[in-house]
């Protein structure tokens, strides 16, 4: 029996089924990984990168056509991969201006304290989220860690970890618009 295709795996996982969306992911994945290692000369940053592929494509799958997906996916790695060189091109830069300027003179006591206040409404939010979602946000931005070192913890699929981190900002960032915590 031939495989489906991705339109109709694509519209089995917009009807809830997120069997569909790691069958996706998983067609995708090493396509997607040979590209970007081919246009980025690095397996770790090409990793990444892909990593980041698939949030954004989390972000922005609702509005994809299905028959399209394959080249979309390789477009939004694209798009990845170039900001990924951008940001390798302008560290050094930004960290040479960090480190010369001291701390207290790049925020003031105010900018100090409505960052706190943020952070603090963040965690708040964060915790009336699923335990799941949670987790996966606490481990990516707390502990930088990468999706499939946070799948592995978890015990969960690669595409699991990925789907619970895009429902878990999606979330947060309603909540951060409609309650004031």
């Amino acid at each position: 029996m031939a495989e489906p295709e991705d339109a109709l795996l694509l519209a089995r996982f917009q009807g809830g089924d997120d069997g569909a969306l790691d069958a996706l992911l998983a067609r995708h994945e090493a396509g997607l990984f040979q590209f970007l290692v081919g246009m980025l000369r690095d397996h770790h940053l090409a990793e990444d990168v892909l990593q980041e592929t698939f949030v954004r494509a989390l972000e922005r799958l609702d509005g994809v056509d299905g028959d399209h997906l394959r080249g979309w996916l390789y477009t939004v790695a694209y798009h990845q991969a170039l900001l990924a060189r951008r940001k390798q091109k302008a560290r050094p830069a930004i960290a040479l201006a960090v480190s010369a300027e001291p701390a207290e003179a790049r925020s003031g006591p105010s900018e100090v304290a409505a960052q706190r206040d943020d952070a603090r409404r963040v965690g708040r939010l964060l915790d009336r989220l699923p335990p799941a979602q949670q987790e996966v946000i606490r481990q990516r931005v707390y502990e930088g860690k990468r999706f499939r070192e946070i799948a592995a913890a978890l015990g969960c699929p690669l595409n699991t970890a990925l789907a619970r981190m895009h429902e878990g900002l999606k979330r947060l960032r309603l909540m951060w618009e409609t309650d004031h915590v």
